[in-house]
C-alpha cells in the first residue's frame, strides 16, 4: 500500500512538473509571438541597402504594414559615401490604401512635404542633392484618417546612377515637328514643339511658341531651353533679367571701323558684367558650362531713307527670314546673349506684342538686350536690337543706352541630367 502510495506522489510530482513545463512554454511562444508582431507592426528590424555610393538605412524597415487608425513613423538616414554631390529621390511604391496624410521631416522635426492623399506610387522627395560624405536623415510619419490596412514600400533611388545627356533627354520627351505658324511672319502663341534648322555646327533644334517642357534650374535659378546646338550642347537663357540695366558698351567710339567692333559682344563692356555674374552665380556648375558660338552683323550696307541699317535688319525686317547660321561675326564665349533671330524663332515678330511665348515673362518691366544690331545713325552711333517687355521688336537702342539683360550660357554635352522640363519638375543637372 505505501508503494502504490509512493508511486501516486511521484506521478502527481511529474505531471505537475510537464504542466509546469508546458505553461512556460506557452508563456514564452506568446512573448515571441507579441515582439514578432510588434516588429512587424513597427518596423524595428532595420534594412541596409545601398545605391552606388548611397548607403540607405532604413531604420524602421522598408516594408510598412499596419492595420489600425494610429500614427506610424518611420525613419531613414542617407549616407553619401562618394567624393562628389549625389541626387536622390524618396519613393513610396505600390500603396494599397491613398486616403491617409503622410508627412516627411527632417532632422530638426521640420515638416519639408505633407500629403493629403496618395497615388499609388509617390515621389515623397523628388531630386535632392546630399553633399559629399554627407548624411541626411527623415522621418516618415503616416497618419490614417480612419481604421485602414495600410501596405507600402520605402524606397530611396540614386537618381546620379541613370542619367541621360541632356539632348538626349530633352529629344526623347519632345518629337521633332514642323512649325504651326510662319516663321519670322507671325507670332507663335501655342506650345508648337520642338523644330529643326541649321547652325554653323549642324541641324539645331529649337523651341517655339508656349512651350511648357523648357525649364531647367540651376542653383537658385530659372532657366528656359532656347535650342539644342548643332554640335549638341544645350542653349539656355535665364528666365528673367539681371536687377539693374546696363549698357552694351560704354567704350568711347572714335570712327566707323572702330564703331563695328564694338558691337560684337566680346569687345563690349557688358561682357564683363557678364562674366562675374556667370562667376558669381554659377562657380558650382562651371565645368558643365562651355563656350558657344555667338555672332553680330557688323556690316550696315543696307540704306533706306538715309539710315544705314545692318544686315540682320534687312533679314529681319525686309526678307523675314531669321537664320541660326551666322553670315556676320562669329564669336565663342561661356556667356552671351540671345541673337534676335532666336528671339524671333522662339515666336516673336517684329512690333506685334505676344506675352504667350516662353521668352514673355510678366516680370521684366522694360526692353532687354540682344546681341543683333539694328543700324547705324547719322552719329555714328551703332543701335542694338532689343525685346520690348510685352514680346515684341523693339526699334533698336543706342550702343550706350542702359536696358536690362537676360544672359545666355551653353551647357556642354558632358553633363547628365534629370527631370521633365516642367516648371514644377525643371530639368537639373545631377553628374
Amino acid at each position: 500500500m505505501a508503494r502504490i502510495l509512493d508511486f501516486d506522489s511521484k506521478y502527481r510530482k511529474v505531471i505537475g512538473l510537464l504542466i509546469a513545463i508546458f505553461i512556460v512554454f506557452i508563456i514564452i511562444a506568446l512573448i515571441v509571438s507579441s515582439i514578432k508582431l510588434i516588429n512587424k507592426d513597427k518596423g524595428t528590424i532595420a534594412v541596409v541597402t545601398s545605391e552606388g555610393d548611397l548607403v540607405i538605412n532604413y531604420i524602421d524597415g522598408n516594408e510598412i504594414s499596419f492595420f489600425d487608425n494610429k500614427e506610424h513613423t518611420y525613419n531613414i538616414t542617407i549616407t553619401n559615401n562618394s567624393k562628389e554631390k549625389i541626387y536622390y529621390s524618396l519613393y513610396l511604391q505600390n500603396s494599397n490604401v491613398t486616403k491617409i496624410n503622410v508627412e516627411v521631416r527632417d532632422s530638426e522635426d521640420h515638416v519639408i512635404k505633407e500629403l493629403n492623399n496618395l497615388t499609388k506610387n509617390e515621389k515623397l522627395i523628388n531630386l535632392n542633392s546630399i553633399n559629399s560624405l554627407e548624411t541626411l536623415r527623415f522621418k516618415i510619419v503616416f497618419e490614417p484618417k480612419e481604421v485602414v490596412n495600410f501596405k507600402s514600400t520605402l524606397r530611396v533611388e540614386n537618381e546620379s546612377l541613370s542619367t541621360n545627356s541632356f539632348d538626349d533627354l530633352i529629344l526623347l520627351n519632345n518629337d521633332v515637328v514642323a512649325p504651326l505658324t510662319r516663321v519670322g511672319n507671325e507670332i507663335a502663341t501655342m506650345d508648337e514643339g520642338l523644330i529643326n534648322t541649321i547652325d554653323n555646327k549642324g541641324t539645331t533644334h529649337y523651341f517655339r511658341g508656349n512651350a511648357e517642357d523648357n525649364y531647367v534650374k540651376l542653383g537658385k535659378l530659372m532657366f528656359r531651353i532656347v535650342r539644342i546646338n548643332g554640335d549638341g550642347t544645350v542653349r539656355l537663357v535665364l528666365d528673367n533679367v539681371l536687377d539693374k540695366q546696363y549698357v552694351y558698351n560704354s567704350k568711347l567710339q572714335t570712327d566707323l571701323k572702330e564703331n563695328e567692333s564694338l558691337a560684337v559682344l566680346n569687345n563690349s563692356s557688358l561682357m564683363n558684367i557678364l562674366l562675374d555674374w556667370l562667376n558669381t552665380n554659377l562657380k558650382d556648375y562651371s565645368s558643365f558650362i562651355t563656350e558657344g558660338d555667338f555672332c553680330t552683323d557688323t556690316t550696315f550696307n543696307y540704306t533706306l531713307n538715309n539710315n544705314n541699317y545692318s544686315k540682320t535688319y534687312e533679314r529681319i525686317y525686309v526678307d523675314m527670314a531669321p537664320d541660326l547660321y551666322c553670315n556676320g561675326e562669329l564669336y565663342t564665349s561661356k556667356v552671351g546673349l540671345l541673337s534676335i533671330d532666336e528671339v524671333i524663332l522662339a515666336g516673336a515678330y517684329k512690333t506685334t506684342m505676344n506675352d504667350k511665348f516662353y521668352l514673355y515673362n510678366k516680370d521684366i518691366s522694360g526692353n532687354y538686350l540682344t546681341t543683333s544690331t539694328y543700324s547705324l545713325n547719322n552719329s555714328n552711333t551703332i543701335l542694338i536690337m532689343n525685346v520690348m517687355s510685352n514680346g515684341s521688336l523693339g526699334e533698336g537702342l543706342p550702343i550706350n543706352t542702359p536696358a536690362y539683360i537676360r544672359p545666355v550660357i551653353n551647357i556642354s554635352t558632358e553633363a547628365k541630367v534629370k527631370g521633365k522640363g516642367t516648371k514644377d519638375n525643371p530639368y537639373i543637372i545631377v553628374s
